[in-house]
Formats: structure tokens, C-alpha cells, sequence
């Protein structure tokens, strides 16, 4: 997450004239000074609290990232703080920018950008002690847009401040309470406190390249909460987890931070086939998680005598098969490799957009590549069977979002079998 230059709390935004353009509303002239311990702001910055008086307490963040100078410079990511405020005796932005670098270059700070735009100051100073590489060292970007909204961001350089490690799921789908405990391979960041859980039985869904609607890959899935740590960021959020789940083998298929920070990340190594989305937004972090290896294929197909086999993702409008089908065809692959004696018809259905022609193509087509696939894999193609079903055999409402991605779908049927009494 990049900060911007001209962030103000949100106290200060009070309301939006009837003519569209932001208003401040007065600060009020009795505000006290705001007294903060030393140890507040860093030591090269300590000076800061005697410039002006607050509207709220300064901010620390232990990591995030800060644009140094404010629109045409280098990311630079460390411990980051901001503090926000006013001064009353001071003519025009020019003022308070002119108070505020004579304090910075007592202090041993040097100039490194100044920007004024339209009447606003953005400056950046640069603050460095010792010798290059082992010394302090500290940027702060100085944003003014009038004596009475004074924002000054300063971050010091530094590494990531924990490497956050996660558990490899195993070959055996774990035992998962859905309300109490942390999923064994998805876990909270240090500092973090578990709010909440639940079992969901919506289905779980996932973006397919260049298609307009998300795809089911799942019936279901788990749900953890948790209270964020305090100061915890979108870019620690997003510098951790990534690269966390990467090494513990899950493939990152989407991650976003431009508002809340959102990942999606697919784990279907040792015969698993497992789903995770990650929520950082609000103070809060949620974790949602969809297995969708952990049924047993062998026993709804016998009590059933057909089932769904969502996850088997196909380019949109096409029969290429994307490479997250592998997981829950692999899981095909293990039953028909375990019952050799069994033979199935694939089938493939579809939602109801588009002409029954149409459908009835890409159905079959679909079936068709995902016994091709079968057979490469060691299947042999008098066991297999391809039919399509086009839009004729619905299980969900195609009026709504949801009912048609379940209905795009993928089975597998024992023509031999007779579905049991329930």
C-alpha cells in the first residue's frame, strides 16, 4: 500500500459542501497542546510534538510502505509514523512550512525535495547518521495544505519485522472444528487474537480469466476471524502471507491491497485440493477456507450413483482445461486407480446463457477433454464415457449469479448403479 501525500485522519474530514467540494470544518481554537512521552516519535524526530497541536495521537505502524518524495520517488518500506495537526498563529501554508524545515534542519535533517503544487507544500527531508550503511537513517514527507492541516509521515528504513511461517497441509485432510481453534495451516500473524468461527455452506467460488462470473470450486467452506494487531498494515499484511504460503507450496492465483488487502491462493499438492481466502480490512482479518478434496468420492458415487466434481475449470467459453483443474481431476484419477473395476460416464452441464445449440456443444467438448485427460493420465478409454448434458439437467436456480455457477458443472455417473433409499 502506497500512503498518500495528502492523507488526513478521518476527524478531520467532517463534511461535504452541497456543491460537491470538500470543507473543513474549524479546529477548534482551545484545542491543548497534545504532551506524548519521548519515546512516541523516534529520537531523530522527537522535536516534532513541540511544532504544533494535535488532532489525534501520532500513528505508528511497525512496517508499511511510504513513496519517498511523495509522487516521483522509490517505495521505500520500515517503520513508519504520521502525525497530524494545526497551528492558530501562523498566516498561510507557506508559514507553516517555513516553521517546519527551520525545526527539521536544527535537527540535522536535509532537504531532499521541495514540491509545492497549487498552493500545497509537499516537501521531503532526509535525516541520516554515522557512516553510510550502519548509521540512522529516516525520510519524512512534510504535506501542508494550510497552517491548519500540517500531516508529517516519517519512516525509517528497515527490515520485515517477524517472517511469518506456515504449516504445510498434509496428504490426509485435517480434523477442522469450524467454531473453536486455528485452521493447522492457516494461522494468525503474531499479535493477532482469534475472534470467531463457522462452517459455510454457500458455495465457494473462485475468478476465472476473462469470464464475468466467478466458478464454484467448492459446496462449502470454513470461516476464522480474528482482531488484527494494532498497526498492522496492508503492506505487512501483504509482504508476509504471500510469501509465507508460496513456500509452504500454495500457488497465489489473485492478491489486490489497492483498498482492503485480499488474497486467493490454491493449495493441491499430495492429493489435496484446497481453496484460501485471505481478508485483511477494518482492523479485522478473515480467513476463509474451502477442501475440497476432503470428501470421499468412492462413497457418494455409490450412494448417489453421480456426483459434482466442481473445480474443474475450463477457459471461458472454451473446453481447455486450466491448470487448477489438476487437483480434483487427480482426485478422479485416485478412485478410478482404486476401483478398477469401475467405469464412468464424465459428464458435462452447463448454466442456461446462450442457445441450447450452443450449450449442447461446449457441454460435450468439455466432457470430452476431461476423458482425454483421464486417458493421458493411464485411464483406459473403454472405462470412460463423454456426454454432454447442455443446460438440460440444472440443480440450482438459473435465475440468480450463484444457481448458474453451480449449474456450470462437471460429473462423474456409474451407469451400473442404483442410487440407494434415503
Amino acid at each position: 500500500m502506497r500512503l498518500a501525500a495528502n492523507r488526513w485522519p478521518a476527524k478531520m474530514l467532517l463534511l461535504f459542501c452541497v456543491t460537491g467540494r470538500l470543507c473543513f470544518a474549524a479546529a477548534p481554537t482551545t484545542l491543548p497542546p497534545t504532551t506524548l512521552p519521548p519515546t512516541t516519535l523516534p529520537e531523530e524526530a522527537s522535536f516534532v510534538p513541540s511544532l504544533m497541536k494535535f488532532y489525534v495521537s501520532p500513528e505508528f505502524e511497525p512496517w508499511n510502505e511510504l513513496l519517498v518524495p511523495h509522487y516521483d520517488g522509490k517505495l521505500l518500506s520500515g517503520k513508519h509514523w504520521s502525525v497530524t495537526g494545526h497551528r492558530e498563529d501562523l498566516a498561510d501554508s507557506r508559514a507553516a512550512w517555513k516553521m517546519v524545515k527551520e525545526a527539521f534542519l536544527a535537527h540535522g535533517w536535509t532537504m531532499a525535495k521541495d514540491d509545492p503544487r497549487g498552493g500545497q507544500m509537499y516537501e521531503t527531508l532526509h535525516f541520516a547518521q554515522g557512516d553510510k550503511g550502519k548509521g540512522e537513517e529516516a525520510w519524512a514527507n512534510v504535506t501542508i495544505g494550510d497552517e491548519r492541516h500540517i500531516l508529517i509521515e516519517i519512516l525509517e528504513p528497515a527490515p520485515l519485522p517477524y517472517i511469518l511461517t506456515l504449516v504445510t497441509p498434509g496428504p490426509v485432510p485435517e480434523q477442522i472444528d469450524p467454531a473453536k481453534g486455528e485452521f493447522p495451516y492457516l494461522t494468525g500473524v503474531p499479535g493477532s487474537k482469534l475472534t470467531g468461527g463457522s462452517l459455510e455452506n454457500s458455495p465457494f467460488s473462485v475468478p476465472v480469466e476473462g469470464a464475468s462470473q466467478p466458478e464454484v470450486v467448492a459446496t462449502g467452506s470454513i470461516h476464522k476471524s480474528y482482531r488484527a494487531p494494532d498497526g498492522f498494515t496492508n503492506a505487512l499484511f501483504m509482504a508476509e502471507y504471500p510469501a509465507a504460503l508460496k513456500k509452504a507450496g500454495w500457488v497465489i492465483v489473485r492478491q489486490s491491497s489497492s483498498a482492503d488487502a485480499v488474497i486467493l491462493a490454491h493449495y493441491s499438492q499430495q492429493g489435496r485440493n484446497v481453496w484460501a481466502y485471505l481478508h485483511l480490512g477494518g482492523g479485522r482479518m478473515d480467513f476463509s477456507v474451502a477442501d475440497a478434496g476432503a470428501r470421499d468420492l468412492g462413497k457418494t458415487l455409490s450412494a448417489d450413483c453421480h456426483v459434482a466434481i466442481y473445480g474443474v475449470l475450463f477457459d471461458f467459453n472454451k473446453a481447455t482445461l486450466q491448470t487448477a483443474s489438476e487437483a480434483p481431476l487427480q482426485q478422479v484419477l485416485a478412485l478410478l486407480k482404486k476401483n478398477t473395476t469401475l467405469n464412468i460416464e464424465v459428464q458435462g452441464h452447463t448454466d442456461n446463457v446462450g442457445t441450447d445449440t450452443y450449450n449442447q456443444t461446449l457441454s460435450e467438448s468439455r466432457a470430452a477433454a476431461v476423458v482425454t485427460w483421464l486417458t493421458q493420465h493411464g485411464i483406459a478409454a473403454a472405462r470412460l464415457t463423454a456426454k454432454g448434458y447442455g443446460m438440460t439437467k440444472p440443480v440450482a436456480d438459473n435465475r440468480s449469479d450463484e444457481g448458474r455457477a453451480k449449474n456450470r458443472r462437471v460429473e462423474i455417473s456409474d451407469p451400473r448403479c442404483v442410487p440407494k433409499a434415503k
